[in-house]
């Protein structure tokens, strides 16, 4: 221990930037308490304070089964008894079973009090409910078994052969009846890919795990009924209702189980929730001195499962019911009470129904954003003529909106982001404006107004650049050539020169035979998609720079891509044989969801950006007739069409700002129009930046 201690404290002199420090806890929670990050963040950040962590199988994250019916064709997220009683223990959902564990620990308790006798290898312990645990390595990889590593991780911990087919994770409903009721040593929670990973459901690998008594193959996860027999389906609608009203009034409960005051002592007696003591977190194994005992403990704590870390003392807060929403209403100077006094005097307002994202799943949300289906409709709030064809627009962290010529590529560089997202405003340290395209070859950069651009990257002849990408936090810019050739820069920022960095390494990418028109970085989830003139759309991997995938089956080159910020699916358009574009949608994975025909021309693409479970995000397409479409992320379904009457002219290009609440279009003749909701026309606009081709003239 003293070995590890040394690492750990040497580790923690090193400037590590993403260090999320344990202890500043409270700040999180009122962050969760006020509706900043959603359930799914705060548990995720709970786990990892607790010692949780994905590179642990032993100590891997815990999150809660949330709902009980696995059975119906239908649901409604409003409807309490849809849900699993989040203040019981898994194992204690039904009335009927406590008694029995209750008997247990009176037993044990019973012989701990008797004490050891002379003969006993290993003497009593103090007494428990539950012999087994809700989280351990054997839960998940008994979960992720058909999923490369995984897979190998289970043979290797089951003697080399898959588990008796009945055993096996087969079905949703039946590992719902087990934990909760049937059975009397399964008393699993879940793991967070059942929120965020349908891959894990399906046998894509085609392992053979056998065939059940009644008959049936194991193959597929079977699913609930209302989840249509869609992996991902079910996977978005289990999102929404971890997020729902029900759940974020409730699941405080469930964090005083496992991260709170129920874990130990008294509390964790009455609320039937004592495991082995051997699963507690600071079991101090050294301390046995019998060699025997000592490794049977051992033996103990790496199968029987660890509690997490107990992280509060007293009964966690509530999180209130739908949240005040006020900001954007009216300036944020007028006082509180000034804004209660205005809101009491509006009209009443009507319940406007809106299309459900599923007709038969009640109480989805579809979020907050600009063009969301439920929102007030978009308004105009922003219009500026430019007078030249913008090649971009893009959204920055900082709220602000740029505007790109053609041959323009922003590069910036952001101060670390210490801890939790949203604990601290986003500042930018450096930015630059790359351009290309001259008779020269040569990349050059402008970081300072008054000053032309500096010579920064000699391309060589055959590479003539088409098309830029920058990598922010990596410091990482990818160019794309005529020839298809990509070329990786890894750069670092120095104060040796004029341009305040320079560049370190390259590395060419192979993969398209022609022309690269596009390259799109979704940084979250560490990829790049190129596309080609040849017809071909690559996802590389950012981390390593390498070949993930092709995305195949475009009849024409893709002409737009866009991916999302937060789910990783990627979006392309291309022309349609008769006429108007296709738009496909692809998961980060390289799976096609669906595609969709537009009898139009889609010009250009754009995710929303809105948290995941808490919204349905839309694509929106900006259109040859100056209309912007938006289709749901789930299916594809049209939603919206935003038009402005006095324009009507292609719209090459379009983004969301970073918080959602404004779309910028631009469009072929340089004009650039904003909208907003209606209800925040009230709400500051950001600040839009235009650099156009006369800056990097002079």
């Amino acid at each position: 221990n003293k070995v590890r201690d040394d690492v750990y404290q040497s580790i923690l002199t090193n400037n590590l930037p993403n260090l999320l420090e344990y202890g500043n806890i409270t700040a999180l929670t009122n962050l969760w308490y006020s509706g900043q990050i959603t359930n799914f963040e705060y548990l995720t950040h709970l786990n990892k304070h607790a010692g949780r962590s994905f590179n642990d199988l032993m100590q891997y994250p815990v999150f809660p089964f949330i709902l009980s019916d696995y059975v119906s064709e239908t649901l409604d997220l409003n409807d309490p008894s849809i849900y699993r009683n989040l203040s019981k223990p898994i194992a204690v959902q039904y009335k009927e079973k406590e008694d029995r564990y209750v008997d247990t620990y009176k037993y044990l308790e019973e012989e701990y009090r008797k004490g050891a006798r002379e003969d006993d290898p290993m003497p009593p312990v103090q007494p428990y409910h539950y012999g087994s645990h809700y989280s351990n390595s054997g839960t998940v990889l008994h979960f992720l078994v058909r999923m490369p590593p995984f897979t190998k991780m289970f043979l290797a911990y089951q003697d080399q052969s898959f588990d008796i087919p009945d055993r096996t994770f087969h079905s949703t409903n039946t590992t719902w009846r087990l934990s909760s009721f049937e059975s009397m040593t399964d008393v699993k929670e879940l793991i967070p890919e059942f929120f965020y990973l349908p891959e894990f459901l399906v046998n894509r690998e085609g392992f053979d795990f056998g065939v059940r008594q009644n008959g049936e193959r194991v193959n597929h996860v079977n699913l609930p009924p209302w989840a249509r027999n869609d992996p991902r389906l079910f996977i978005l609608i289990h999102r929404q209702a971890l997020e729902s009203d029900h759940v974020s009034q409730n699941i405080c409960h469930w964090i005083d189980l496992v991260f709170g005051y129920k874990q130990k002592g008294k509390a964790s007696v009455q609320a039937i929730n004592v495991f082995h003591p051997a699963t507690y977190f600071g079991m101090d194994v050294s301390a046995v001195e019998d060699p025997v005992q000592r490794r049977a403990l051992e033996t103990m704590i790496k199968t029987y499962g660890q509690t997490p870390r107990q992280l509060f003392h007293t009964a966690h807060a509530s999180r209130p019911g739908a949240k005040l929403n006020i900001e954007g209403e009216l300036p944020a100077a007028v006082g509180l009470l000034v804004q209660f006094a205005f809101r009491e005097t509006r009209e009443p307002v009507k319940e406007v129904t809106h299309p459900s994202p599923l007709s038969w799943i009640k109480g989805l949300k579809w979020g907050e954003y600009v063009g969301s289906p439920s929102a007030p409709v978009p308004v105009v709030c922003f219009s500026q003529p430019h007078g030249e064809r913008f090649g971009s627009l893009q959204a920055l962290p900082t709220r602000a909106i740029c505007g790109l010529s053609r041959n323009f590529c922003l590069l910036m560089t952001y101060n670390k982001e210490q801890g939790v997202r949203s604990m601290n405003n986003t500042n930018i340290q450096w930015s630059a404006i790359l351009s290309w395209g001259y008779a020269d070859n040569i990349l050059r950069l402008k970081s300072k107004q008054s000053e032309p651009p500096i010579n920064f990257i000699q391309s060589s002849q055959q590479h003539q650049v088409t098309s830029c990408a920058w990598v922010p936090d990596s410091c990482q810019l990818f160019t794309g050539s005529k020839c298809g050739v990509i070329t990786a820069y890894t750069n670092r920022l120095t104060s040796s020169t004029p341009s305040e960095i320079e560049m370190e390494s390259q590395m060419h990418l192979y993969g398209h035979t022609e022309e690269i028109t596009g390259l799109c970085v979704c940084k979250p989830y560490s990829v790049m998609i190129s596309v080609s003139r040849d017809g071909t759309c690559i996802v590389w991997d950012l981390n390593r720079l390498c070949y993930v995938q092709s995305l195949a089956g475009h009849k024409s080159p893709v002409t737009a891509v866009s991916a999302s910020e937060t789910s990783g699916d990627i979006a392309t358009v291309c022309d349609s044989a008769g006429g108007g574009s296709d738009l496909r949608l692809w998961t980060v994975n390289g799976d096609l969801v669906g595609h969709v025909h537009c009898r139009e021309i889609i010009c250009s693409v754009a995710f929303s950006n809105q948290p995941e479970g808490v919204s349905i995000n839309v694509i929106a397409g900006g259109l040859e007739n100056g209309i912007v479409r938006l289709w749901s992320t789930w299916d594809l379904k049209p939603v919206r069409e935003i038009t402005f009457p006095k324009s009507n002219k292609p719209i090459i290009s379009l983004t969301f700002s970073c918080d959602g609440h404004h779309l910028y279009t631009a469009n072929s003749e340089g004009t650039v129009i904003a909208w907003c909701r209606k209800d925040q026309q009230r709400v500051k606009l950001p600040m839009f930046y235009s650099f156009l081709s006369s800056y990097a003239a002079g």
